[in-house]
């Protein structure tokens, strides 16, 4: 009798934690950040003040980057001067490619003390358009130098317009309740953007190999509805928290996904 009531009590403590959490995330379709519309006829100048929008917006630059006076174990380079340093951080490249390809393809080049990792800004789940990227672009050249891209400027990693990232309403990444899994949430939220699950690599953020080791279920709740309330050692505070937010991921995630997606965490025990 006495473990029928213990477990009549955990059944009701597990239900009520599930419909607390149920209330905290919204059950709303929302839409991603929409693109940037920049003019032909912008200048450098004002491209690059586009840029700074752009940068520390829908870029979500500012999440792992730092401009002057950078902290400790800071994970991704400080931008401070980056205008004036470009030019000869890689041999045989000009500010301008340079800065092109630490945005398309920003693990060909990895600055010396820094870990791989950085998400190429023109895919999920940033998905910056070339021309925002233009912009963000002309907005680094002025940290320190003089902005000379424009919208014309033309790149070798320039996609064509069939490859553009869409500002397409969005809807939830699975209808609520529709066969959901934890692997298929991580994937559809582009979680592995910034986390390895199948080994212990570093990315963006830490991986998440052993995670159900070493956190309890309620515990991998707050690290994803309150990241900043403990941060992993190494890694800067607050830079979750933007990535969700400039994503939409608290909008769009249903109860069924962040359930389905926390059970899948708690599975992961490095084995």
């Amino acid at each position: 009798m006495n473990n029928a009531i213990k477990i009549f009590i955990f059944v009701l403590l597990t239900i009520a934690f599930y419909s607390y959490v149920g209330q905290m995330v919204p059950q709303k379709i929302t839409y991603p950040p929409q693109s940037t519309e920049l003019s032909a006829d912008l200048t450098p100048a004002q491209l690059a003040a586009a840029g700074e929008e752009i940068a520390s917006g829908k870029g979500t630059c500012l999440t792992c980057h730092t401009i002057g006076s950078p902290p400790e174990g800071l994970r991704f380079p400080d931008l401070g001067g980056i205008g004036s340093r470009a030019a000869s951080q890689k041999a045989g490249m000009s500010d301008v490619e340079y800065l092109a390809e630490s945005m398309y393809d920003p693990n060909a080049f990895v600055v010396e003390g820094f870990l791989a990792g950085m998400p190429s800004i023109g895919g999920p789940p940033i998905n910056l358009t070339d021309n925002e990227i233009l912009a963000v672009l002309a907005y680094l050249q002025s940290l320190g130098g003089e902005p000379t891209v424009t919208l014309d400027t033309v790149l070798p990693w320039q996609r064509d317009e069939s490859e553009q990232p869409v500002s397409a309403p969005a809807t939830a990444a699975t209808a609520p309740g529709a066969g959901l899994d934890g692997p298929g949430v991580f994937a559809a939220y582009a979680c592995s953007t910034c986390h390895a699950i199948n080994d212990d690599t570093r990315m963006v953020g830490p991986s998440l190999y052993d995670v159900g080791s070493r956190l309890t279920t309620a515990e991998i709740y707050e690290a994803i509805m309150d990241p900043d309330a403990t941060v992993a050692e190494g890694y800067p505070g607050a830079a979750m928290k933007a990535m969700l937010d400039g994503t939409g991921f608290y909008q769009k995630v249903s109860t069924e996904e962040l359930k389905a997606l926390v059970d899948h965490l708690a599975s992961q025990t490095g084995n």
